[in-house]
């Protein structure tokens, strides 16, 4: 024999200020906490065991997905900046690395966008920053860090999504 439940009350299930964690854990807490240019702080199970990274953008942590190269035209597909700091790279004639780039240990890469923004998209063009072996990781934590370093920029033509 079945058991009746009862019926949930709107105000028990709907309405401003429920939070879920990690996908299970449902209850209610006050608005979601928001971050610079609106966007909020948002509790991510990662469900389908994709690939997260951290990244600098602006000076502050965020996560990002990592989703693979992917082939495009430059000169017509909108692309965001991403910085990779190395101690050395070397491109081929089209522009992509000759085998993989020597990239600083614990050093996160640097986008220099985030959703929301005019010059966001979700493909990245890679720039490499060309840094000495003393370099401390992390101390380039924006765009404007790695242009204003006096650090060499290669320009890639190397696409993630």
């Amino acid at each position: 024999m079945a058991t009746r439940r009862r019926p949930i009350p709107a105000e028990e299930s709907e309405g401003e200020g429920w939070q879920v964690e990690a996908g299970r854990a449902l209850h209610r807490g006050g608005a979601a906490k928001r971050w610079d240019e609106g966007t909020e702080l948002l509790t991510y199970d990662n469900p389908f065991n994709q690939g997260m990274e951290r990244v600098w953008f602006d000076g502050k942590i965020v996560y990002a997905l990592e989703l693979g190269e992917v082939q495009v035209d430059l000169k017509s597909v909108k692309v965001a900046q991403e910085y990779q700091v190395v101690y050395s790279v070397e491109l081929d004639a089209q522009g992509k690395p000759k085998g993989k780039p020597e990239a600083v240990p614990g050093q996160y890469n640097i986008y220099d966008s985030v959703p929301g923004m005019e010059k966001y998209s979700p493909l990245w063009q890679f720039n490499y920053v060309v840094v000495p072996r003393g370099y401390k990781p992390n101390t380039l934590r924006s765009e404007d860090d790695c242009v204003r370093s006096g650090h060499r920029i290669v320009k890639s033509t190397e696409v993630e999504n």
